[in-house]
């Protein structure tokens, strides 16, 4: 059976910003001690936002064809969330 193209664009997506965020924690990890407490909260407020959209793109692939549309308003939501805080400077 072939992936439904929206399914395939989110997970896409998922691992970019994955990648994004891994690189982000290492940038924490270089940083002075100053400026690492903040990336640090910074990454903390990224990881826990990510595990929300990790967690309804896995509810989204285990979805039956009638819970896929709340599936994806949720997912949707949890994407411009996670995509705004990321964007916003510390």
């Amino acid at each position: 059976m072939p992936k439904d193209p929206y399914v395939s664009k989110m997970e896409a997506e998922l691992n970019e910003w994955k990648a994004k965020l891994d690189a982000l924690k290492g940038r924490a990890a270089k940083a002075s001690a100053e400026a690492r407490s903040e990336v640090q909260k910074k990454v903390e407020a990224f990881e826990a936002r990510y595990a929300d959209v990790s967690r309804r793109f896995d509810d989204l692939r285990a979805a039956g064809a009638g819970r896929v549309a709340d599936i994806k308003v949720g997912l949707e939501k949890a994407w411009d969330a996670f995509r705004s805080e990321f964007d916003r400077k510390p």
